[in-house]
């Protein structure tokens, strides 16, 4: 079975999580930057994973443009959905706000993996939101937010079982 995850991300945690997530999927797995996305690479693949990085509970335009031009393609490919943003959240509620309500309910699968939080990553701009949000929590006597390891193991094991079934 040939899978692709397709993702966008404003810093390295959901490529990071892709990875982990790629890494725990017993297949043919090929990580797809957005930037490097086309239409017809979706008709290569049996399953698609679309997964996206929420800031304010957007993703990046250029998912959300992807999958406004790939919509119908989507719609008639077993697809699973990701996001990478708080927990704690209405996680339903931010997944249909994030890929549409419509996608939402056609995909097996959807989940949000949480997040991370590196000072050392992006431009000078982004470190610095970056460092002002780790001493906010701090000041907050919070944790620091971490990529939950065992939704990945959940979603891995979903996408595994998938697979087991599958009769070619």
């Amino acid at each position: 079975m040939k899978i692709a995850i397709i993702y966008s991300t404003s810093s390295r945690s959901t490529k990071k999580a892709c990875k982990l997530l790629s890494d725990k999927i017993k297949s043919n797995v090929k990580l797809i930057p957005i930037e490097k996305a086309k239409t017809a690479c979706l008709l290569k693949y049996n399953f698609i994973i679309l997964a996206g990085s929420a800031y304010n509970g957007k993703v990046q335009n250029a998912l959300k443009q992807y999958i406004s031009r790939n919509m119908k393609t989507l719609k008639e490919k077993p697809i699973a959905l990701v996001m990478n943003c708080e927990e704690g959240i209405d996680t339903r509620d931010r997944l249909n706000k994030t890929f549409t309500e419509e996608l939402v309910n056609t995909s097996s699968f959807s989940s949000n993996l949480g997040y991370e939080l590196n000072p050392d990553e992006g431009n000078f701009i982004e470190k610095r939101k970056t460092n002002k949000l780790i001493e906010k929590y701090k000041k907050d006597g919070r944790s620091l937010p971490v990529l939950n390891m065992n939704e990945i193991d959940r979603f891995a094991d979903y996408v595994n079982n998938m697979i087991d079934k599958r009769v070619d």
